[in-house]
């Protein structure tokens, strides 16, 4: 019998399961579907970041990239690159697949009941967790429906960037995004709505008549449970709702809340988890919850605007040197520690109260 039985053969699982096995602990995870890494529900753009929890990155990674171009409403653009590769663009697939690697995983199980021997049961189910409703955890209250195709690369656009869009006319409260892999484009978006509908009509606006040679989606949650540890059960990654509120990613957060959640059950306190959780992973996602709610107040004309002061060399400056997709603060300290960089900021204030 294992010390841990983990629901969800996802990264945030998979992850947690090897880093339960550097500390001696037994465990094995349940995964409803056949195959790992199957279906995919997101882009797979990760930070530098990623080498802080594996050291195969090089075999799962497709592409790489040293910037971005954001479109504002209007079609104004902000190109911000740097010198050497800010990202990487994983095979999904074989993430799943590595992380697996000496892991004891029992493909096709369906979990419909928490009867299990286990000293602890894990929830890494993803956003509609069936181990989350069994145990009676709080529900994500806020999400948003994520669409992607992919289609053929036909060298229209560079690999070293990735292309992100703003506006209520293809993505309402989020964005869309345009991500070279090696010979493909994945193109998608993120509303509280008809994907479809608004996919559809940013690729037919953007790209023309495309091939779509597959499709994903699935639910990201953009604010985490209030609740995650339940006396011999835990929730983690997008189980949890840690997702990062800015770009909806979950890889890293994930990794990053199971390594924490490996040590509490290693100390045989589940509470440790969520109290080392709040403590050193929720003030990140905070400063990216304040980010999100601010620019989805921000009408097409206002976020306009606010490319414009984009333009400002100083203020690039300091986004490349400070910005970082999982750890927003940097920026938000860099920024709040220039005071003079704020003044053109400040019809824009009154959405922060």
């Amino acid at each position: 019998m294992a010390d841990v039985t983990i629901v969800g053969g996802g990264t945030a699982g998979l992850f947690l399961a090897r880093e339960l096995k550097t500390k001696g602990i037994s465990s094995v995870v349940y995964e409803e579907h056949k195959e790992l890494g199957k279906p995919i529900h997101d882009t797979g753009i990760l930070s530098k970041n990623l080498d802080e929890f594996i050291d195969f990155h090089k075999k799962i990674t497709l592409n790489k990239v040293k910037g971005a171009r954001f479109y504002s409403p209007s079609g104004k653009v902000v190109e911000l690159t740097r010198k050497e590769d800010e990202a990487y663009i994983l095979d999904r697939d074989k993430l799943e697949k590595e992380l697996a690697k000496g892991i004891d995983v029992e493909l096709g199980k369906r979990v419909e009941n928490l009867n299990f021997k286990s000293k602890y049961i894990i929830g890494a189910d993803g956003t509609r967790s069936t181990v989350a409703k069994l145990a009676g955890f709080p529900e994500i209250e806020t999400w948003l429906l994520g669409l992607q195709y992919e289609i053929p690369n036909e060298g229209t656009h560079e690999k070293d960037f990735v292309e992100l869009y703003f506006g209520r006319e293809f993505s309402p409260g989020f964005f869309a995004w345009i991500v070279p892999t090696d010979k493909r484009l994945r193109v998608g978006l993120a509303v509280n709505g008809n994907a479809k509908e608004f996919l559809d009509k940013f690729v037919k606006a953007k790209l023309g008549k495309v091939e779509i040679l597959e499709t994903i989606g699935g639910l990201i949650p953009m604010r985490w449970r209030s609740q995650f540890v339940k006396e011999n059960v835990a929730l983690v990654g997008d189980a949890a709702g840690q997702v990062k509120p800015t770009t909806g990613g979950g890889i890293y957060i994930g990794m990053a809340s199971a390594r924490i959640l490996a040590s509490a059950i290693a100390k045989n306190d589940l509470n440790f988890y969520e109290a080392e959780w709040y403590e050193k992973i929720m003030p990140e996602l905070e400063h990216g919850l304040k980010i999100r709610n601010f620019l989805n107040m921000l009408s097409d004309r206002e976020i306009d605007k606010i490319f414009d002061l984009l333009q400002n060399e100083k203020i690039r400056k300091i986004i490349l040197e400070h910005g970082d997709m999982d750890k927003p603060s940097k920026l938000v300290k860099a920024v709040l520690g220039n005071p003079e960089l704020l003044i053109g900021y400040l019809p824009f204030l009154k959405y922060l109260w």
